[in-house]
């Protein structure tokens, strides 16, 4: 997805530091810069909105959508994606392109803040949306189904495409997978790049709640990695900025407007070995792991998006006692990464204490914590292997998703009534299962027979 700048370092040593945090320069790691080329070409933008126009007209000339007087005068946005069920990041994506307020091209770009956190074509694109892209491991996380893209305000779907290859890594001018929403003030949101057979099965002329689920995050169409495309459209047709700022001096669009750069520390784990960052459209060797034994050499890392020059990170690991093993900081050179990771190496001692122990990272006033275990740990401290399973499209009507997310693939699915009766079974077959729903309309609870650790989930059909 985007060009990856390693940075060397020092590893650290062997022995446990000092309990008085120092600077400790990391082992390895870097930056990754968001790519700036172009989703779609004008002439597939137009096409794009022509289908949506028309698909518009047609839905009005049915009577299935408010008339201007029936409309409220604005709507407020919610952030149009959130993660799944069954996932521990804290963060989950970066914002790496806006919209571009500078109608001249090429490279003439302009965002809402007077920056140029977007892009221009020499074939007069100027990128009208917001590109918020999975990190880290991005095509990992898209084959887990672990981001959804939901709507940003109620109001009903005007068209949809799908079918279209999900794992692109080119401008190759491929047509996306997308759900456009016609929004409650009649302004039109486009949801692009999405996963295929993700969306959600409500047809063209259903309506859909602010937060409901549309589909998954993929990268079909003109992509270079997993993101979805955000734009909007007033209710004359043209692209509109939903940001305020310096350049864009209208109200914002958004109940609650994101900061320009948003510093934020989006996971923390702990490591066999580096993580590997394969080629688009490669999935990444995380080398993640949780459990060890004494005198195991463990790597620890800290992945961020916006991270800013001069910011600290503070990094402390626990023993299961609760005391310091060890703790050092880390300061940012003089840079900026829209997405970024470090990780340090430390040997554990030979006689490293057996149980539970912890990673926490603090960044921003905000912490982030991973446990891990060393030695022979018992069943009351190590965790059990979970069948986790995210369920899309959720609300649903006539078929049902279940894709595998945890250690180990679910076997039988079991649906349960308010009453907590059973009402349906389904034996699933692989890591992805797309099952005929026969249920009545109403709210039901699904679980995994004999897997008492995974979670319930609620599942809505309408």
């Amino acid at each position: 997805m985007h060009k990856l700048y390693a940075l060397s370092a020092l590893l650290l040593g062997a022995t446990a530091l000092p309990l008085q945090a120092q600077f400790r320069a990391p082992a390895g790691g870097g930056g990754q810069e968001p790519p700036r080329t172009a989703c779609m070409t004008p002439s597939q933008h137009a096409r794009y909105d022509s289908i949506v126009t028309a698909s518009i007209q047609r839905l009005e000339r049915e009577k299935k959508l408010p008339t201007p007087a029936q409309r409220p005068a604005a709507v407020a946005l919610a952030w149009p994606v959130r993660q799944a069920a069954g996932f521990d990041y804290a963060s989950y994506y970066g914002v790496s392109n806006y919209v571009d307020r500078n109608a001249s091209y090429p490279n003439q770009t302009l965002d809402w803040n007077c920056g140029t956190r977007t892009y221009d074509t020499s074939a007069g694109y100027n990128h009208g949306g917001i590109d918020i892209y999975l990190w880290p491991f991005n095509f990992n996380m898209m084959d887990a189904g672990q981001v959804d893209v939901v709507a940003a305000a109620p109001g009903i779907i005007v068209s949809k495409a799908d079918g279209n290859f999900d794992r692109n890594c080119a401008m190759s001018n491929a047509n996306w997978n997308a759900v456009y929403v016609q929004q409650a003030d009649g302004s039109v949101a486009w949801y692009g790049h999405l996963k295929t057979g993700s969306q959600t099965a409500k047809p063209v002329g259903a309506s859909v709640a602010q937060g409901e689920f549309l589909g998954k995050v993929g990268s079909s169409g003109s992509s270079t990695g997993p993101h979805l495309h955000f734009e909007v459209h007033n209710a004359a047709g043209q692209v509109v900025d939903p940001y305020t700022g310096n350049c864009n001096t209208g109200p914002t669009w958004w109940s609650e407007q994101k900061p320009y750069y948003e510093s934020t520390l989006n996971t923390v784990m702990t490591h066999s070995a580096p993580p590997v960052f394969a080629n688009c459209p490669g999935t990444h060797t995380t080398n993640q792991k949780t459990a060890f034994a004494a005198n195991d050499l463990v790597y620890f890392a800290a992945y961020y998006h916006d991270q800013m020059a001069g910011q600290v990170g503070s990094y402390t690991v626990y023993a299961p006692d609760n005391s310091v093993f060890a703790t050092w900081t880390h300061s940012m050179t003089p840079a900026y990464y829209s997405s970024s990771y470090w990780y340090w190496s430390i040997r554990l001692p030979t006689n490293a204490a057996t149980g539970t122990w912890r990673f926490a990272v603090t960044y921003q006033g905000n912490t982030v914590t991973r446990a891990f275990t060393v030695g022979a740990v018992t069943a009351s401290t190590q965790p059990a292997e979970q069948a986790s399973f995210a369920l899309y499209p959720n609300p649903a009507q006539q078929q049902l998703t279940v894709e595998a997310t945890g250690t180990r693939q679910p076997g039988i699915l079991l649906i349960r009534n308010s009453l907590g009766q059973v009402v349906a079974t389904y034996q699933l077959a692989g890591r992805r299962t797309t099952l005929p729903l026969t249920l009545a309309a109403g709210v039901y609870m699904v679980s995994v027979s004999g897997d008492e650790n995974a979670k319930a989930q609620q599942l809505v059909v309408y």
